[in-house]
């Protein structure tokens, strides 16, 4: 993995990594904004890469090309805000490489991101795994494209950091990952002391007037040097509520913006976390079982509506060749699918809206690009996904995908399909 560089991909170039089309209308049967509602028999209408109409009783131009969806629902592609999925190797054993960045991890012929489009997901921030310290940081991908270059979105991705006892206690993880801030806020303190006493000597004459300070922050610390002073987002893992104290004392006494990822159990300490007026990141557990102690009676929980009730907006997350909950517990096959997780929320008491927003906007908002993708609104990258039916349909599949206006998936072209299928592109059973 290189170490970390720092570039946004501007919309102005996203052609040239994608065969944009100058003038795209999609006719749909019902098209489900997510922000705005759901609008019956419209048309969204994209030009360069971008929504610029979503309604009804609009007519495309002559010269667009049309998708003829009048049959089918279309909405925007799903956003995964975490996943350590999709790479050929990780730092995951590696405690403390917060000097490096997945960019060279990445592996673009991944099934992961073969299958992630099969399933409508269009953004996805690849980042180190959660058996680590301090891991490194992330990238925003599009799961589409011959090379790393040709998927990026975003370089600078989250930074990781994880509170679960690797080889140790929970407490011996929380005193590593304190000593290494401390180590590296100390080291800051005396390299500005050390530069001072320069600036001091040169300005009384002991230095030549000529002379400037050359020496350069140490290339593995600055990082974190960065994070410290609130240059980059912390995706701080926390594998139960035992440690969810110590994520909110990270929370409140640094200046770095911090997004916690929460294993499975985390909700028990729904009160804690409702004071943190923002979204989290969940794992891929909708549900689980758990034995009383002194009645000896099993409960099915689930942590997402257990954070609903508190009104704790959430990102769902799904599983995958390495992306499992911590611990290995309560993750099924079927979590591979965001339908089935909506839909499990959904099944535990979920709102409908906030099932669907889990896998759009609030995923988007934690990774800082709700103005671009997350919904289907004028201004916005025209990411959207084609669906036979209703999204938490078991029946429905995807059909197409649209990634900043252009088709990047047919499902009747999906060559894994026509070769499952004997070359019919028949669906499966559910999926």
């Amino acid at each position: 993995m290189k170490r970390c560089t720092f570039t946004l991909i501007s919309t102005a170039l996203l052609c040239a990594t994608l065969p944009c089309q100058d003038m795209v209308a999609v006719k749909a049967g019902k098209v489900h904004t997510i922000t705005r509602g759901t609008i019956e028999d419209a048309v969204i209408l994209i030009e360069n890469g971008k929504i610029v109409k979503v309604g009804q009783d609009i007519e495309p131009p002559w010269d667009a090309k049309v998708i003829d969806a009048s049959d089918k629902v279309v909405m925007p592609t799903y956003v995964l805000a975490h996943t350590s999925s999709g790479m050929s190797g990780s730092n995951e054993q590696m405690a403390n490489v917060p000097y490096l960045t997945v960019e060279d991890a990445v592996d673009p012929s991944s099934p992961f991101f073969e299958e992630a489009l099969r399933n409508g997901v269009g953004t996805l921030h690849v980042i180190p795994g959660n058996n680590t310290l301090l891991g490194g940081q992330g990238m925003v991908v599009r799961p589409h494209g011959r090379t790393v270059e040709d998927m990026t979105v975003r370089t600078n991705g989250g930074m990781k950091l994880s509170l679960a006892a690797s080889g140790g206690s929970r407490m011996a993880q929380i005193r590593k990952l304190r000593r290494a801030f401390e180590e590296v806020a100390d080291y800051l303190k005396d390299y500005n002391r050390r530069k001072s006493e320069f600036e001091k000597e040169k300005g009384v004459g002991a230095v030549a007037k000529d002379k400037t300070w050359d020496e350069e922050l140490d290339e593995k610390k600055k990082p974190v040097i960065d994070l410290l002073e609130g240059k980059h987002v912390a995706y701080l893992f926390v594998p139960s509520a035992a440690e969810v104290p110590e994520a909110l004392r990270i929370v409140n006494s640094h200046k770095f913006e911090t997004v916690l990822v929460l294993g499975q159990t985390c909700h028990k300490a729904a009160r804690r976390l409702s004071s943190l007026k923002k979204p989290v990141v969940l794992d891929a557990t909708m549900e689980y079982w758990e034995t009383d102690p002194e009645t000896d009676e099993d409960s099915l929980l689930s942590p997402a509506a257990e954070l609903a009730k508190r009104g704790i907006p959430f990102a769902l997350s799904i599983s995958g060749s390495s992306a499992s909950s911590y611990g290995g517990g309560g993750v099924t096959g079927a979590q591979r699918y965001p339908w089935w997780q909506m839909a499990s929320a959904i099944k535990h008491g979920v709102d409908r809206k906030t099932a669907l927003e889990s896998m759009t906007i609030t995923p988007a908002r934690v990774l800082g690009l709700d103005e671009e993708v997350g919904s289907l609104e004028e201004g916005k990258v025209a990411n959207l996904q084609i669906l036979t039916g209703d999204p938490l349909d078991a029946t429905t599949w995807v059909d197409t995908v649209l990634l900043e206006g252009a088709v990047v998936y047919e499902r009747s072209k999906d060559p894994r399909l026509l070769h499952l299928f004997d070359k019919k592109g028949a669906a499966p059973s559910g999926r």
